[in-house]
């Protein structure tokens, strides 16, 4: 596998919506003003300014429990790596989460991540059977291997779809090499999972076990 491969697979398949590509806090000022006319005089209110944070969407990937690749760069994981060489045959884990460290709750998060599963030793990887896990258990302010830790712990999902409660995430075969190579996590169209909220302070995060072709 090249780097160029791994590199692939832990950015530009991921594509997320409800703010959280990157970007900058954005201001927004509203004032009220007399429109009324009339015997009323009115003044001009105060402005008000509504501040918006982008969230933070990261992927890395784990082998042994060892942060060998993240997007974006993480100091502590491998030297802020973001490609890293394995062999054919490497088990590992991808995890995928999302950092809300703001004081508001954010409503109809929703990621997808589509997974190179190209065969040969050039290619991509195949993911485990049932082997998805979520949790919510930390604030988002949380370091990678904490999140780690408690995701791998975490609640089992299974691969099917199911938007019943709790059932944030599903990993379907869309007719590559292997058995499963698409992930959607929350009510991402044409593969819809439950409605996926993020408590303010808290990380969704998840993770799943792939094996390099």
């Amino acid at each position: 596998m090249t780097k160029r491969d791994i590199k692939r697979v832990l950015g530009a398949g991921v594509l997320a919506s409800a703010g959280l590509m990157s970007g900058v806090a954005n201001a927004a000022l509203n004032q009220a003003s007399n429109v009324g006319g009339g015997g009323v005089t009115l003044t001009n209110s105060g402005t008000v300014e509504v501040l918006a944070s982008a969230l933070q969407l990261v992927k890395q990937v784990w082998i042994g429990g060892t942060c060998m690749a993240s997007i974006p760069a993480d100091a502590a994981c491998n030297g802020s790596a973001i490609t890293v060489t394995v062999p054919s045959g490497t088990a590992l884990k991808f995890m995928i989460f999302v950092k809300n460290n703001t004081a508001i709750a954010i409503s109809d998060v929703r990621f997808q991540d589509a997974i190179d599963d190209t065969a040969g030793a050039a290619g991509g990887f195949t993911p485990t059977a049932a082997s998805l896990k979520y949790d919510m258990s930390q604030n988002g302010s949380a370091t990678a291997a904490n999140i780690y830790t408690a995701v791998i712990a975490g609640t089992a999902e299974t691969d099917a779809v199911d938007a019943g409660a709790g059932n944030y995430a599903s990993i379907l075969n869309t007719g590559g090499t292997a058995a499963l190579d698409n992930l959607t996590v929350g009510a991402v169209p044409g593969q819809v999972n439950a409605t996926l909220n993020v408590n303010a302070n808290t990380t969704f995060a998840i993770v799943f076990d792939a094996v390099k072709n």
